[in-house]
């Protein structure tokens, strides 16, 4: 007998890479199994669904289920329910019901306010099964919460839906939530929203085009302190066993405090499983950074900061030309 299911958990508990992974089995199987979001929901694109993780799907519009012969399909999979209506939780419960088709839905519990959602407020209500999907606070205790964040600061006013990625959300426990207490200091890996971040992004690399060449294949990991990003790095996989650090840029009034250094030891750390070495070009006035933290010179390339940028980039007072390469074993 089908069921419908209500799996929810705070932001970043990997509620979109279930639901891509439960899809998967199901096809792996031969079996169809049909993703729906809200409409509302465009921040991976207006028919996908994507994962801080790095996986996505395509997906139809819960607004759309009825559109199409439902019955061509073993099961229904919902993300973000926590957007959607109570009649439209109703049809879920009534495909459920009366087709005998299994409805998972995967979604927030409550808002950032600590309010229960539309969606998940009716979905707790009806669901025949309900699971919770565990995610940890910066402390290390479960994360119930999501906060949302402004300026750094955690906010507990304003519109209940305002759409956001982990420059927006965290996910704490509760005793941090009411304190508004965030993370001395974290690192986060950030998959989905890296446009955000352009203006950092540009204090070391003044193009744009440049930038965005590499920004969408490349990992891209942010420094977060007291809720608010004060460096990021960006390395793109290279398919020859290395890693190259992009971009490496820190906030103005955050440099000379270590934020860049302790960014790159854990890029040495993180990568040391997936490659060999992490290799890096750059000016010759950051050729010591990269020195200190373990580097070795490898050569240059010539003419590339004059043959690659449209004007002329000046470190202390000089033209750029050349571009200093290094790299590091991982």
């Amino acid at each position: 007998m089908a069921k419908l299911y209500f799996r929810y958990g705070a932001m970043g508990s990997s509620k979109t890479a279930n639901a891509i992974m439960v899809q998967y089995n199901y096809q792996e199987r031969g079996q169809n199994a049909l993703m729906l979001k809200p409409r509302l929901d465009n921040r991976d694109g207006a028919r996908v669904v994507g994962s801080r993780s790095g996986l996505t799907a395509p997906c139809r519009f819960v607004e759309e289920m009825d559109e199409f012969d439902l019955s061509a399909y073993n099961c229904i999979i919902v993300d973000e329910a926590q957007f959607l209506t109570k009649a439209q939780v109703q049809r879920l419960v009534d495909i459920v019901d009366d087709m005998d088709i299994p409805v998972i839905c995967y979604g927030l519990r409550a808002d950032f306010r600590g309010n229960l959602f539309e969606g998940s407020h009716w979905l707790m209500a009806w669901a025949d099964t309900i699971e919770e999907i565990k995610t940890v606070c910066w402390c290390g205790r479960k994360a119930t919460t999501n906060a949302r964040l402004l300026n750094g600061r955690v906010v507990k006013s304003g519109e209940q839906i305002v759409l956001g990625g982990n420059e927006s959300y965290v996910a704490l426990c509760r005793k941090h939530w009411a304190k508004g207490e965030l993370a001395p200091e974290e690192i986060r890996r950030i998959s989905a929203g890296k446009e955000a971040y352009m203006p950092l992004l540009l204090e070391a690399d003044p193009s744009e085009a440049m930038i965005r060449s590499y920004l969408d294949d490349s990992e891209f990991y942010a420094l977060i302190a007291r809720g608010r990003c004060v460096a990021v790095a960006v390395v793109l996989a290279l398919g020859d066993g290395a890693f190259e650090l992009k971009n490496l840029a820190v906030e103005e009034a955050c440099r000379a405090q270590g934020y860049g250094s302790r960014l790159v030891r854990y890029l040495i750390r993180q990568l040391g499983g997936q490659a060999d070495r992490l290799v890096v070009g750059t000016s010759p006035a950051n050729v010591g950074f990269y020195e200190r933290l373990g580097f070795v010179r490898e050569g240059a390339i010539p003419h590339f900061f004059r043959d690659n940028y449209p004007e002329p980039i000046y470190e202390d007072g000089v033209a750029l030309d050349d571009m200093i390469t290094l790299s590091i074993k991982l």
